[in-house]
């Protein structure tokens, strides 16, 4: 089915025009992962992703089994790792909305339980993997609408902590890579990355996380930051600079929620004066 085809039958949909269930559902199902990546705004986002929100989150009309197919899809090398390490390219609009379909089946399983753990831990394994390997860290592209991978990423992995059948044990290694995605001077964060990223994290902190290793980070970033401005140029590294205070600002207001998190807020508070 090509984009064009797709375009009318999913906006069919949306308008009322015509059901989910008028149509050969798999063949809809299979060019909606196909079209998963357009550059069309339009296409991959109002109307593939929000249908699959509409038949995932809301209507609940897809089967156990086919909820795990598309998981097990999206994780694949022509989704989740399709073209990885390119930057600048629409490549990055099949990984990102790879990883926000896999935010969907995730939510959906702390409703189902349907995910099998072996599963969830590769997708524990994938989503830290990919964390990692992203390179392209755009926001909002013009034109072409939103890519966000860091921010896609960190939403699915607050389903994926919130998973009662997820080892707390991962924790810190989950924390790790989502604060390391933070020193980044690639670019500079300006579409609210770091409070999207600080979304897990809570999250963890709330299950299971002890405060004594989220606390570890604060003690090594001012001298991090010190060995980092004798090593790269001044652009990338006020780049550096800013992502490193916009996200301690943004965890420092977060943990002023709570009087259990005093100690974290007090250390972070230090960090800030230190840099």
């Amino acid at each position: 089915m090509d984009e064009i085809t797709l375009k009318k039958y999913l906006s069919d949909i949306q308008n009322g025009e015509s059901t989910w269930n008028d149509y050969d559902q798999q063949e809809i199902l299979d060019a909606m992962m196909e079209c998963i990546g357009s550059p069309d705004p339009e296409l991959r986002d109002e109307l593939i992703y929000r249908q699959f929100s509409q038949i995932i989150d809301i209507d609940d009309q897809l089967s156990d089994d086919v909820l795990v197919d598309l998981l097990t899809r999206a994780l694949g090398d022509e989704y989740l790792f399709y073209e990885i390490g390119d930057v600048e390219t629409d490549h990055i609009f099949k990984r990102s909305y790879s990883v926000l379909l896999i935010a969907l089946i995730l939510s959906k399983d702390l409703e189902k339980s349907f995910i099998s753990l072996p599963l969830l831990d590769k997708v524990r394994a994938e989503l830290l993997l990919y964390l990692d390997l992203e390179q392209d860290l755009r926001g909002f592209i013009p034109e072409k609408g939103w890519a966000h991978s860091v921010a896609h990423t960190a939403d699915a992995m607050n389903e994926l902590v919130k998973n009662p059948k997820m080892d707390v044990n991962y924790f810190p290694a989950l924390y790790q890579g989502l604060a390391n995605k933070v020193f980044t001077f690639t670019d500079v964060y300006v579409t609210d990355e770091e409070e999207r990223i600080l979304s897990p994290i809570m999250s963890m902190l709330e299950i299971g996380l002890s405060s004594e290793i989220v606390e570890e980070l604060f003690t090594k970033i001012p001298a991090f930051l010190i060995q980092q401005k004798n090593k790269i140029n001044e652009e990338k590294y006020l780049k550096l600079y800013a992502n490193c205070k916009s996200f301690l600002k943004s965890f420092y207001i977060c943990t002023s929620s709570n009087e259990k998190w005093k100690s974290i807020q007090q250390r972070i508070g230090r960090c800030l004066d230190e840099i």
